[in-house]
């Protein structure tokens, strides 16, 4: 691995308004250690108070709960004051930019999702003038840049090397894991699974995540699997373990802004049919474009998953090819390079971490 970029120790202070544990919240999971390990004084606002404490166990990363607006900004201001703020989603940004202006401190968003801030024209429109407030936004994904508004930087998110494999073998396991709400397309994956008959050869679904959505899918998969091939697992707190055993990953969402699910299953070497559309075309796609289909094409997601499920040889000549482009592309160490140099730029000379 090659060495990190010297960059003197600055104070970090990391903020989402949440009580959740999902994409972004593990960003920060992996991010947050990452800098703290190369010296940074580090602090991660928001997320599920047990689930963010258990993956920060270990580090030096100090975790504050912030569930409202209000609780973000009090810790944004909170003593000794940070070097730099960064805010993850709108109402973090918000937070960070009213107290970053006040405390005269630069303040960087990224932007996880694609389409800008707000969810309609009468909501996007103040949120520009938040953007004024920003000294620089970051993009996950090439797909999130080019639709958003303004000129955000490309660094594409990391992940830790995945723990040595213990040297089980492979299940003959579709799995698909991530939120079950109605954006994921769960639905297109229940349907592809059941056409393409692979259940009829041995092979079976699992289903990892919850939402929303769960019991409508429940009842799907009862309508579509007469023999009982599906298994919902609910949240798996070891979703590294359980893609080690299986053998595909099945990801239908369209427009992924990233696909953090999907380059976790390249680190292990396990094949994907994805949609094609979103991040997949930047992660999976430039490794294995057979084995993705047009978004929402039930019968071609079959065909993909079918072809790839019959033909093991495949599959072990995809694995490393996966897990390469992951090493050269999609490990933190690089994301955080990349963060180090623009957190530099940033903060300027100064770098000292001041109480006022």
């Amino acid at each position: 691995m090659r060495p990190s970029i010297k960059v003197s120790r600055l104070h970090i202070r990391h903020l989402v308004r949440s009580d959740g544990f999902a994409g972004v919240e593990r960003y920060l999971t992996y991010v947050a250690p990452e800098l703290a390990r190369r010296g940074h004084q580090v602090s991660v606002v928001g997320g599920a108070p047990v689930a963010m404490r258990q993956a920060l166990a270990g580090s030096e990363v100090l975790f504050m709960p912030a569930a409202t607006v209000v609780e973000v900004a009090r810790a944004a201001a909170r003593r000794p004051r940070p070097d730099l703020l960064h805010a993850h989603m709108t109402a973090a940004d918000l937070a960070s930019v009213a107290v970053g202006t006040v405390v005269r401190r630069p303040v960087v968003s990224t932007l996880h999702f694609a389409g800008g801030r707000g969810h309609s024209a009468a909501t996007r429109l103040p949120y520009r003038a938040l953007r004024l407030g920003l000294a620089a936004e970051v993009a996950v994904s090439a797909y999130v840049a080019d639709r958003a508004p303004g000129r955000a930087q490309v660094i594409p998110t990391g992940i830790p090397e995945p723990p040595a494999a213990a040297g089980e073998g492979r299940d003959p396991v579709v799995l698909v894991a991530q939120r079950l709400e109605p954006e994921k397309a769960t639905d297109v994956a229940l349907s592809a699974w059941s056409r393409s008959g692979l259940a009829a050869e041995g092979w079976r679904l699992v289903v990892a995540g919850g939402g929303s959505q769960t019991a409508a899918l429940r009842r799907l998969a009862d309508t579509l699997d007469g023999g009982g091939s599906v298994e919902f697992v609910g949240h798996d707190p070891d979703l590294v373990a359980r893609m080690r055993r299986a053998s595909i990953l099945l990801a239908p969402t369209a427009d992924e802004a990233f696909g953090l699910t999907v380059v976790e299953a390249m680190a292990v070497g396990l094949p994907v049919v994805a949609a094609a559309g979103g991040g997949h075309l930047e992660t999976v796609g430039p490794v294995s474009p057979d084995t993705l289909f047009p978004p929402g094409d039930v019968a071609a997601a079959a065909e993909r998953l079918r072809a790839l499920a019959l033909d093991p040889a495949a599959r072990a000549e995809l694995a490393p090819r996966l897990e390469a482009r992951f090493e050269q592309t999609y490990r933190v160490e690089r994301h955080v390079d990349a963060l180090e140099v623009l957190y530099r730029r940033l903060v300027g000379p100064r770098a000292a971490r001041s109480a006022a």
